[in-house]
């Protein structure tokens, strides 16, 4: 095991140590297959080499080459290069260290929304398509656990809050929960959450790639469609059809989709989590076909006894606005011996913590983060010039603009002779509009007035 005291004992091997956490490390120095000392393998494919976490310096620089033509002074240099070769491809078979950074975009994204009655999918989906549009370099979309029922009925009432806070205001009573990976948000139960992360592994070499199909698509032919895309979009040849080699993916008809810019083996480890499998790390995504329709050696079912997943430990990076107390203190709530520590995002230099800890952990900290975030939507603060898209069906005018004014931090009057004429019912869909326009929309419909004071929102009846 790596501890604080051979991290010291190396210090003079920067390179080596480069992305390496002292405090954080549980895992062994050397991967899984990595050859004993003196010992020499041979590998027929380079690529299967690296992908499989073995020594760079075991197939690039023989032993016997390096003993004879080298010398013994320059095997410590060349083996701190392979190590920093190596140390990359640790965390290809761990959910990404920066992806609660890159879901900032749910903490900055105003939403004012209200809802009754409406399903939990469609709901879902306004929610994110609205944080997509608002964060063009990092698209979104979300991805659902298969045994919960989409058309669960719920209802919001949200003015000037997160995207986070809707999302969790949602999916809370229905004992779901959410978890992003690089573009797509996770929905769900919680195990299966933690099973998906435990479980999920991602491309050796950084790939990002789009994927679409229609509603109605077969999952043997939605992972075709994921391996072609990052097979540089490679077409159909004249006697292929779509799904070929996958006959041992159960069937299932899906919903459409969209992944925009997602690494094309997260795409697929989803797939794979709806049957309770996995792959295993390090293989080639091609390799998930098989010409005799039986279950490929790089994939394995996961069965209702194996649970390593709960304890799998990996890191990731948290944005802390101010203090990151309350997040420590639930993580450790779910896992006693989580480790931290505090650090600065190298681009923006705002304040992170990098947390080490198993999949319940980092949901009881992504919940902490997504609580302890500062309210986007003042609109005070945030510019009057702040818009908002917004579905409305059959709502209280009345409601409606009471929302409005509290999200702008003003206080709402409506005149007695317009009181009866405020409870018209009142429906709205709009991209884009500051909150007073949006006012000005509900008050036609109602055959109302509003004047949008600095302080006051008044309402009353209309000049004949």
């Amino acid at each position: 095991m790596l501890d604080r005291s051979s991290c010291r004992a190396r210090r003079h091997t920067k390179r080596t140590f480069l992305l390496t956490d002292c405090r954080m490390l549980s895992q062994p120095l050397f991967p899984p297959g990595f050859p004993p000392a003196k010992s020499r393998w041979h590998c027929d494919n380079a690529g299967e080499c690296l992908a499989s976490g073995r020594s760079i310096f075991a197939w690039l620089w023989p032993a016997k080459f390096v003993r004879n033509s080298i010398g013994r002074s320059a095997k410590p240099s060349l083996l701190g290069v392979a190590f920093s070769f190596l140390q990359p491809l640790t965390a290809f078979c761990q959910p990404p260290v920066d992806a609660p950074v890159q879901a900032a975009a749910f903490t900055r994204t105003v939403i004012t929304v209200s809802l009754d009655g409406q399903a939990a999918d469609e709901a879902i989906d306004q929610i994110v398509a609205q944080v997509s549009s608002g964060s063009p370099n990092r698209p979104w979309t979300w991805w659902r656990d298969g045994e919960v029922d989409p058309g669960e009925i719920v209802s919001l009432n949200l003015a000037g809050g997160s995207a986070a806070q809707a999302i969790t205001q949602l999916t809370r009573p229905l004992g779901w929960e959410a978890f992003p990976i690089p573009g797509v948000l996770l929905v769900g139960r919680p195990e299966w959450i933690d099973r998906t992360l435990g479980h999920l592994v991602g491309s050796a070499k950084k790939q990002n790639v789009d994927v679409q199909w229609p509603r109605g698509t077969t999952s043997r032919v939605a992972l075709d469609s994921k391996m072609r895309s990052a097979d540089a979009g490679r077409a159909f040849g004249d006697d292929e059809v779509a799904g070929d080699g996958l006959d041992w993916l159960p069937h299932d008809v899906w919903p459409a989709a969209n992944f925009r810019r997602v690494d094309p083996w997260h795409a697929a480890s989803l797939v794979l989590s709806e049957f309770q499998m996995a792959a295993r790390p390090g293989t080639p995504l091609l390799r998930l076909h098989s010409q005799e329709g039986s279950l490929p050696d790089s994939v394995s079912v996961i069965t209702e006894d194996e649970t390593s997943w709960r304890e799998k430990r990996f890191l990731m990076t948290y944005p802390i606005e101010s203090s990151d107390t309350e997040l420590r203190r639930a993580v450790r709530q779910a896992d006693a011996s989580a480790s931290f520590r505090s650090g600065r995002d190298p681009k923006t230099r705002k304040k992170t913590v990098r947390v080490h800890t198993h999949p319940a952990g980092h949901r009881a900290a992504l919940a902490a983060q997504w609580a302890a975030a500062p309210a986007p939507a003042k609109v005070a603060a945030a510019g009057r010039d702040a818009t908002y898209d917004l579905k409305l069906l059959n709502k209280p005018a009345r409601e409606v603009l009471q929302q409005f004014a509290g999200a702008a931090a003003k206080k709402l009057v409506v005149d007695d002779d317009a009181d009866l004429r405020s409870q018209a019912l009142v429906s709205l869909d709009a991209t884009k509009q500051t909150l007073e326009q949006l006012a000005q929309s509900i008050a036609t419909q109602a055959n109302l007035h509003v004047d949008w004071g600095e302080t006051i929102v008044h309402v009353s009846l209309p000049a004949e």
